[in-house]
């Protein structure tokens, strides 16, 4: 007997011996025996979930915050709604107008209007439809049914999947990019990252036979996950947030060497430019102030085939425009064969601008009047000068500009928009989405001057060539270059630096712009002798006048035809000269020269 026993318990040791070093040899097998032993000692309960609102975007899996609301409406009436936020993408804007109660939505096609009763004007157009929305904490929803009836659903790529019986209601935008991967495998569905944190932890480990505690414990699983296509949001290194394709939503752990696919519907956004330049455009800004010029002193400018002239700004929030108007400065364009695109600006005012962008009926006021003014006077194009907008306004103001662009889009009017470089300040620069807005104008002016600015702390150049070719550059990734025109400078700035009389070892420093003439009788004043400055691009004089250090980045003829290359280097559709008066004869020859 004791035999016997010795006998089996060498042959069980051998039998554990010989699987011992079988599992470390057979990676495969080891793990599917651990997989097995987990599931059959550590059981996984299904759990019912709570239905909830979920939408697929660029972003990837957005859970509604407002879901039990919506669903509510759902189940009441089976009435579904999308949040207006959904339909963002190329080309599509949207603004909520809350003291009016209304709605406006710009598309590629459509111009859509929908007021507190749902009544909805399409393309000027009364509809026959109504349309139901509702707010709630300022989030705009829209009844997905009646924009079905209506038929400008498909202008937004909204799309909601058939419900399915765990009762989730999944909407995608089909203009989004939306990840994908194929399970080739059975998976659990966690319902949350730390189940599934917990779920990995115990997968291929054993050690819990000694822990009774967790014998018991179950993970709670929303689904089993078959051979079937996913679409997924990647929440981390290991972590993939999942929608199978009858609608269940949770969390899977990623392969290593994962391999996503990308789903995207063919959409054609009608961004082209309605007008083609076989020449290079060489636009340059009127500035009028007090009165319009006398046309009979104006010099000729070779080349320039686009004018600007500062005539209208916006004078209040209500969308009323100042005009400046001149029918003899028209005259004269038009004898030199000239277009205008007569500039608008926000006369810089933050609060008044921002008071607008959000008044539907101020913004229909104000575009409807500079229509009518282009349509009067025979205007070819309107350039949009606003600047000093808050950063919060950023997606208002493009929403104004592709209502504008809709406008004159219909009626043919070029419509250009002065904008800084990327980056910058937020209420000078960041304001600005310098990728939406270049989808929607049909030029784009980079006022690629201003490097160092009147107030600047420290002196130096207007526009140094390295500064304006690395932001240029970088717009092109984002703006087509056949839509964007190169700002140029024709002034300088005059840099006086004084000693702190507060502050030990600090220079004070003060500006002023000058022009080209100006600029050069202070070369001869003083018999300066200014030197190459081949980082820059610029000639550099400095002299001493009084108690101030005096600095100038001098502007001229080679400087800007220098710069004027850029646009054949990065095949743009032009510069714009800022501003008429402030140059020099020769500067319209040396453009020309270098653009022809």
């Amino acid at each position: 007997m004791k035999k016997t026993f010795i006998r089996i318990f060498f042959l069980v040791l051998a039998f554990v011996f010989m699987a011992a070093v079988v599992l470390s040899i057979n990676v495969e097998m080891n793990i599917k025996i651990r997989r097995k032993a987990n599931e059959i000692l550590r059981p996984y309960e299904v759990v019912s979930m709570q239905p909830k609102v979920y939408f697929v975007g660029d972003e990837g899996i957005y859970e509604e915050p407002n879901s039990t609301i919506l669903m509510d409406h759902y189940d009441e009436g089976e009435r579904a709604f999308i949040s207006l936020s959904w339909i963002v993408s190329e080309g599509i804007t949207y603004h909520v107008d809350y003291d009016n109660n209304q709605i406006n939505i710009v598309s590629d096609k459509h111009y859509i209007s929908i007021d507190s009763n749902g009544n909805m004007n399409v393309d000027d157009q009364q509809s026959e439809n109504t349309i139901e929305w509702f707010l709630v904490d300022d989030i705009a929803y829209i009844s997905y049914d009646d924009l079905i009836k209506s038929e400008q659903l498909e202008s937004f790529g909204i799309e909601m999947r058939e419900v399915t019986e765990n009762g989730n209601i999944v909407y995608e935008n089909l203009w989004h990019e939306r990840k994908t991967i194929e399970i080739d495998d059975d998976v659990f569905l966690m319902s949350d990252e730390e189940s599934l944190a917990a779920y990995n932890e115990n997968r291929y480990a054993l050690n819990f036979l000694y822990d009774l505690k967790n014998i018991f414990l179950k993970e709670p699983v929303v689904h089993e996950l078959k051979k079937e296509t996913v679409i997924i949001e990647q929440v981390s290194d290991s972590t993939l947030k999942v929608i199978s394709g009858d609608n269940y939503v949770g969390y899977i752990a990623t392969s290593e060497n994962q391999e996503f696919d990308v789903l995207t519907s063919p959409r054609v956004v009608n961004e082209d430019s309605l007008f083609i330049y076989d020449d290079p455009i060489i636009l340059t800004w009127e500035a009028v102030y007090s009165y319009n010029p006398n046309t009979e002193n104006i010099l000729p400018m070779k080349g320039v085939n686009v004018l600007s002239p500062t005539w209208y700004e916006l004078t209040d929030s209500n969308g009323n425009v100042s005009s400046k108007v001149s029918t003899d400065y028209i005259g004269w364009a038009d004898s030199q064969n000239i277009e205008l695109w007569v500039l608008v600006s926000n006369a810089f005012d933050i609060d008044r601008t921002h008071e607008f962008l959000h008044d539907a009926k101020a913004r229909k006021y104000f575009i409807d009047f500079m229509i009518s003014e282009a349509k009067r006077y025979g205007f070819e194009g309107i350039n949009i000068d606003f600047e000093n907008v808050y950063l919060e306004d950023k997606d208002a103001l493009t929403h104004f500009v592709n209502e504008f662009k809709w406008h004159t889009k219909n009626h043919g009017l070029v419509l250009s928009m002065d904008v800084t470089i990327m980056g910058g300040s937020d209420n000078w620069s960041k304001c600005y989405d310098h990728a939406k807005l270049g989808k929607i104008v049909d030029f784009m002016i980079v006022m690629t001057y201003d490097e160092y600015w009147a107030s600047s702390p420290v002196s130096g150049p207007v526009a140094s060539y390295d500064w304006v070719y690395k932001h240029t550059l970088l717009l092109t990734e984002v703006v087509k270059p056949e839509k964007l025109i190169l700002g140029l400078p024709t002034y300088t700035r005059v840099w006086r630096e004084r000693p702190s009389t507060t502050i030990a070892n600090v220079m004070i420093t003060k500006s002023s712009a000058i022009g080209m003439e100006a600029q050069n009788n202070l070369i001869e004043k003083y018999e300066l002798v200014p030197i190459w400055d081949d980082v820059d691009k610029l000639y550099y004089a400095t002299f001493f006048e009084e108690d101030a250090l005096v600095k100038m980045w001098i502007e001229n003829a080679e400087t800007l035809s220098i710069r004027s290359d850029i646009v054949n280097q990065l095949d743009l559709a032009g510069v714009g000269v800022w501003r008429r008066g402030y140059e020099t004869q020769d500067v319209w020859d040396a453009i020309y020269d270098t653009l022809y």
